[in-house]
């Protein structure tokens, strides 16, 4: 057994997910049957759809001020501002996580969902209780302000294929502890680079 999978093989020892064989790696890095068993899998997926999740932003304490009022509300650095029916947050004081930049304006605020609800539905939400996917959409521990703009621009990819400019480590750390939170399945792929891009954290500090 080599180094680098023993490494590999200790994280996932270490994070409570299933370990991993040298075979295993090499048959889901190469061609061949693993793109039709993934594919196979893949059609066993009904199609994700927002409204698996619930109708969106719960109020769940009845007080007009919904779930995404409420993160912006909790992560304002400053006292935030509310319109006249005191339910909608209309300006605060946010510092994004994903770049460092201070917002003042909610309307350019969105609220990301660190394990995107597509990413989380595809690795074994769909097998859950609409209620307990409603809890996951409405999670604060999963919520984060974020521009519009890269809020858009990562949709529901995971660490492997989009990472803020910004807290690179953090965000990765937080997606991980989000997915084994909920127990979702995380591809190999993923866990060895989340793996990754960890040491890679232990080393720059």
């Amino acid at each position: 057994m080599n180094q680098s999978y023993f490494s590999i093989f200790a994280f996932a020892l270490l994070i409570g997910l299933a370990p991993i064989s040298a075979c295993q790696i090499n048959s889901e890095s190469s061609d061949g049957n693993s793109s039709a068993i993934k594919g196979q899998i893949a059609s066993e997926i009904p199609p994700y759809e927002r409204t698996a999740f619930g109708g969106g932003w719960e109020d769940e304490d009845g007080d007009c001020r919904n779930t995404r009022m409420e993160v912006l509300a909790d992560l304002s650095l400053s006292r935030v501002r509310y319109d006249s029916d005191g339910c909608r947050v209309v300006s605060g004081r946010w510092i994004s996580e994903y770049t460092g930049r201070e917002v003042y304006d909610a309307s350019e605020v969105e609220i990301d969902h660190v394990v995107p609800l597509a990413y989380a539905w595809r690795h074994g939400a769909y097998r859950w209780t609409s209620e307990a996917r409603g809890k996951f959409a409405n999670d604060s521990i999963n919520l984060l302000p974020a521009e519009v703009s890269l809020n858009r621009s990562k949709g529901d990819s995971p660490p492997s294929e989009w990472l803020p400019d910004e807290n690179r480590c953090a965000y990765v750390s937080r997606f991980l502890r989000i997915a084994k939170t909920y127990d979702l399945a995380l591809p190999t792929a993923e866990r060895i680079f989340i793996h990754t891009e960890l040491e890679s954290c232990k080393t720059a500090e």
